[in-house]
């Protein structure tokens, strides 16, 4: 069975509009990837280091299956935020780094990037709260 992209699993939870519908999407799809996910665009502790404007990059080539490639990536999303690891890369490094994984993810991967950069994710953080409740007891 082929893996579910993770940006088809924001569009699912994103469709259902309960927060024990979002929740139970979640339950069913859980790893590390999402939890990843939700804390880089929800935690107000992590920051994006990377500019606001859409980089210019080449989308990966479709026809290639790229869904399963975003969760070996992922791991990544810590040098464009300031994490101790993000912080101590020159800005233009940390472009080019950025530029480079969105070019290797799926299109559709590299546009949930886009959108979590902007914070522009439809999960009701109650839903995340409920599932995750050690990683999310300091957010708001």
């Amino acid at each position: 069975m082929a893996t579910k992209s993770l940006a088809k699993i924001i569009s699912e939870i994103e469709k259902e509009k309960t927060k024990a519908g979002q929740a139970k999407i979640i339950r069913e799809n859980d790893s590390e990837a999402l939890r990843m996910i939700f804390e880089f665009t929800f935690d107000p502790m992590l920051q994006w280091l990377v500019p606001d404007s859409d980089p210019p990059y080449r989308p990966a080539n479709d026809t290639i299956d790229q869904e399963g490639r975003f969760y070996s990536e992922i791991n990544k999303l810590v040098y464009f935020t300031n994490t101790p690891e993000g912080i101590n890369i020159k800005p233009m490094k940390r472009e080019q780094l950025f530029i480079q994984m969105l070019e290797t993810i799926a299109p559709e991967d590299a546009k949930l990037v886009m959108r979590m950069r902007r914070k522009e994710l439809k999960v009701m953080v109650w839903s995340i709260k409920e599932v995750y409740p050690k990683m999310t007891a300091h957010w708001k």
